[in-house]
This record gives structure tokens, sequence and C-alpha cells, in this order.
């Protein structure tokens, strides 16, 4: 069989990101649909059990959102479609790190242009914050390799030969 490396076809996990994206999106506008149904649009104060709701949301749409990615990468790959679907979910958090780091470093070079030092004091968020925001983080990344790699599964299963005709 090889190794995993070799067994991952890029191409449909390309495929996969991007339609695990376009499943995101979707399932987003459908909570805001939900939500302006639910409460007529209004803004919701934010508390602690509201953010524990968000991130829960988060979850499910992640996992469903990644699980069609992951069928669809392993349903192109073919063979191995477990670990061709969980590779649209590390592709899509390498992505996510990158964006991020890409942002981070354009605010830091032009931060001294836009904010001046003594506007920092007191801005900086508590080291708990930090903390909490990377468990959630690792908790959504996994969550998220599961369902890329349910969804890969499900789409190799699916690939079966179709019964000749004759």
């Amino acid at each position: 069989m090889g190794s995993l490396a070799r067994r991952i076809n890029w191409k449909a996990v390309v495929i996969g990101w991007i339609s695990a994206i376009f499943a995101g999106l979707a399932m987003n506008l459908i909570f805001r649909a939900a939500h302006y149904g639910l409460f007529s649009g209004e803004a919701i104060t934010l508390t602690i059990a509201d953010a524990t709701a968000l991130v829960t949301i988060s979850m499910i749409s992640g996992f469903l959102a990644h699980s069609v990615g992951g069928y669809v990468a392993g349903r192109r790959a073919g063979d191995s479609g477990w670990i061709n679907g969980a590779a649209v979910a590390v592709l899509g958090t390498a992505a996510l790190l990158a964006a991020f780091v890409l942002v981070t470093a354009v605010a830091l070079a032009t931060a001294g242009a836009l904010v001046s030092p003594g506007d920092l004091a007191g801005g900086i968020p508590p080291a708990d914050l930090f903390r909490q925001l990377a468990i959630s983080a690792v908790i959504l990344f996994l969550v998220n390799l599961a369902g890329g790699a349910l969804g890969g599964a499900l789409g190799g299963l699916d690939r079966s030969p179709s019964p000749s005709k004759g």
C-alpha cells in the first residue's frame, strides 16, 4: 500500500478543500437565516454561554463542511479516501495559519504608522484568553479532521464499480 503520504492525491484534496469552503459558506448563510428568523436580526450581547454556543455551531458547521470536502476528495481519489478526506482539514488549517501569520505580519509591520506605543498599553488580552483560544482551535481542528476523514471514507466507498449491463 505504501506510506500515507504517497496515497494522498493532492488534486483531489484541493478540490475537496474548495468544496468544503463552499459547503461552509452555504451553512453560514443557513445559520444567518436561522439567526435572523429567531432573533429578528438583532445583535446579541456575547456572554460566556453565547461564546460556547458559537464554538459549538462552529464545530458542527466545520464537521459538516469538512465531511462534504472529504467526501469529494475521497470520491475523486478512489482508494485511501479517509486519508484524502483528512488531508482536506490539514490543508484548510495550513491555509488558515498562513493567512493568520500574513495578516499579523502586515499588522505588526504597519502598527508603528497607525498606533503610538502608548495606545497599546492595557490593550493586550490576558494570557488565559490565548490558552482558551488555543484549546478551542485544537478541538475545532480535531473535529474538522474527523469530519474530513469520515467524509473521505464514505467517498472512497462510494466509488465502487457500477454493475455491467449485459
